[in-house]
């Protein structure tokens, strides 16, 4: 019988002899092999458990649409993300060498600008306030570096502090740039003229 003995004790010790375990399968046949037919069997239960799960999966999917409850999937959304990004004019301008790139706001970036300004409301720090917010919003790049890069930080609070060291002319000036891109973006999106205009009214009636 095998053995095997220990350095620490110089005790010997008897292996325990191996023991065969036999698997009997559904009719009763004990065999501790497969054959090519209860292979075959198995990697066909494997592929109906596939099939089933993913039967489930489009049947979930189905019931998801027909309630309104659909999820969209990674593709839909960066879709979505790249048209509503096409909606915000950019421009960058040179101003003594340096360059400065300039966005228009989303709806929710002009909103929070505004109630972080309103602190301020009827003092003389509203007008500075409110350059600071929107350009903080606004600017997003500073010599073709992001301002992230450009703070080192995406702290928004680092932003704010940017602006403020920046000099004020510079400032008053890339505020008229904002509003001259803000302007444009209005125009764009604006009604042209009376005919347009009809035209709304009238597919506001269908």
């Amino acid at each position: 019988m095998p053995g095997f003995e220990s350095p620490i004790s110089n005790r010997k010790f008897a292996a325990q002899p191996m023991r065969n375990i036999e698997i009997p399968d559904e009719t009763g046949y004990h065999s501790n092999q497969l054959n090519m037919e209860e292979l075959q069997n198995f990697q066909s239960q494997v592929e109906n458990t596939d099939l089933a799960e993913i039967e489930k999966q489009i049947k979930k999917q189905r019931e998801e649409r027909a309630r309104g409850q659909t999820s969209l999937n990674e593709g839909a959304k960066k879709r979505i993300e790249m048209l509503i990004g096409m909606t915000r004019l950019t421009k960058t301008i040179n101003i003594e060498g340096n360059e400065y790139t300039l966005q228009t706001l989303k709806s929710k970036e002009m909103r929070q600008a505004i109630l972080n300004a309103s602190r301020f409301d009827q003092t003389v720090q509203s007008p500075f306030e409110i350059r600071k917010q929107l350009l903080a919003y606004s600017l997003v790049q500073i010599a073709g570096v992001t301002i992230e890069q450009f703070v080192g930080s995406n702290l928004f609070q680092d932003k704010l502090d940017l602006i403020d060291e920046l000099d004020d002319a510079l400032l008053n000036r890339l505020l008229d740039e904002y509003s001259l891109l803000n302007q444009e973006a209005k125009n764009k999106y604006s009604l042209k003229n009376v005919e347009e205009a009809k035209e709304l009214s009238e597919d506001l009636k269908k």
